[in-house]
């Protein structure tokens, strides 16, 4: 299991019309890509969806489809949402869940006909603050897991993805500022991920630390926890593969660097937490996405524009196998910012979202960390089993109708029903 934005000129704009009955056909999968940028004063974002097949060249593809969701999302529910930052997809590829990091609103997108089926804004935390920062979808598809991050809530939307019928349980949010103390400061949670037994999710939080919570009791409760001791603040994403839980960590800013930190929690431990320190690195870098690539895991710095890759199944401190930069090949000399990855089902791919010259959250005022000049994807090709990898190429995005910048952030494949 691994955790894990865009308009393409040449994409119709999309919202109503219907996919074409040979997308099946063209490929075996698809790269949904978000982008943050505004498309409406109310909000919106764009999707962009890409054949698989299209993708496997050299060539930079224009998208087979475009989602405006500002226009997709009025009159939904709680209407449109600003800035969406993060996409998932039930457990059937049936429909996508958008979480909007600006305005805490949470979307269900029906994929047969890309309409936005509900729209629900989560519940402002103690002091009205309230993100939608990431969701994840059960193992099940029974429920939408929220980390509400500026609200410090975890929260849970019923799901019923087969009737779409959602429903914002609020008997199970679990108030995580009431749990703040000199090891877990600052407790806004950053991504829920589901570890292997579909109960437990982890969750980093933004302070330093991270929890493993019981995502099926009502109210939902914390199992165990990690200290800021054991994982460092400004954490980001994680991945979970077969031995470890693999998570990064910016660790706080400097005025002008930021720090780069990868930790492992070893699964067979669970539900127990204890943590281990592979690598810290200090200056212009910044550890973000994380997966899980064969027998390998691939780390992101998305300051330093570099690519990590680390045996999987080693345990403890440890040097990279291999360290790539993606500032080359086909983007030499461009400053890419790279982002979120994820993984074609046949193994052979990666893609990964490049910021563009203005991104609009996650970059650190005077020290430039998220900024880029692409704004875009990347395309990888894996190489001995993940332990490689080349730069095949990049998919540059035109402006969105109705926006003022290029933001790309979340990126997923889905994977189409044969």
């Amino acid at each position: 299991m691994i955790l894990i934005g865009i308009a393409c000129a040449g994409a119709p704009s999309a919202g109503p019309s219907a996919p074409a009955a040979s997308t099946a056909k063209a490929a075996d999968y698809e790269v949904w890509v978000l982008d943050q940028a505004e498309t409406s004063p109310a909000g919106g974002g764009t999707i962009s969806i890409y054949r698989g097949a299209d993708l496997a060249g050299s060539a930079a593809p224009a998208a087979a489809y475009t989602v405006n969701l500002a226009e997709a999302a009025t009159g939904i529910g709680d209407g449109p949402g600003k800035q969406p930052h993060s996409l998932a997809f039930d457990p059937t590829n049936s429909h996508a869940v958008i979480s909007y990091v600006a305005s805490a609103h949470v979307q269900v997108l029906r994929v047969s006909d890309r309409k936005v089926v509900a729209s629900i804004r989560m519940t402002a935390g103690k002091d009205g603050a309230r993100q939608a920062h990431a969701s994840s979808v059960s193992p099940v598809g029974d429920a939408i897991i929220v980390a509400n991050q500026t609200g410090k809530l975890l929260q849970r939307i019923r799901a019923d993805f087969k009737n779409d019928v959602y429903r914002l349980d609020a008997a199970a949010d679990l108030d995580l500022a009431l749990l703040e103390d000199a090891d877990h400061p600052n407790n806004m949670p950053v991504t829920p991920i589901w570890v292997g037994d579909g109960r437990h999710v982890f969750v980093p939080s933004r302070g330093a630390g991270a929890y493993l919570i019981d995502a099926k009791a009502t109210p939902m409760k914390v199992v165990s926890s990690l200290s800021k001791a054991q994982i460092g603040p400004s954490t980001c994403c994680a991945a979970v593969g077969s031995t470890f839980i693999w998570a990064t960590s910016a660790g706080g800013p400097t005025a002008t660097d930021t720090t780069w930190n990868v930790f492992q929690i070893p699964v067979a431990g669970l539900p127990s937490l204890k943590s281990t320190k592979v690598l810290g690195r200090t200056g212009k870098v910044e550890s973000h996405g994380v997966l899980i690539v064969g027998q390998s895991v691939w780390v992101i710095d998305r300051f330093a524009n570099s690519l990590d890759i680390f045996d999987a199944g080693r345990a403890g401190a440890a040097e990279p196998v291999r360290t790539l930069s993606l500032a080359s090949g086909p983007l030499a000399g461009k400053d890419p910012a790279p982002d979120i990855m994820d993984l074609s089902p046949d193994g052979k791919l990666v893609f990964v979202t490049l910021r563009g010259k203005a991104p609009v959250n996650g970059n650190i005022k005077d020290v430039n960390n998220a900024v880029g000049d692409v704004g875009g994807f990347a395309v990888l090709a894996v190489q001995d089993g993940g332990r490689n990898a080349t730069l095949q190429s990049f998919v540059p995005l035109a402006l969105a109708g109705g926006a003022s910048v290029v933001d790309p952030h979340s990126l997923k494949v889905r994977a189409l029903s044969r």
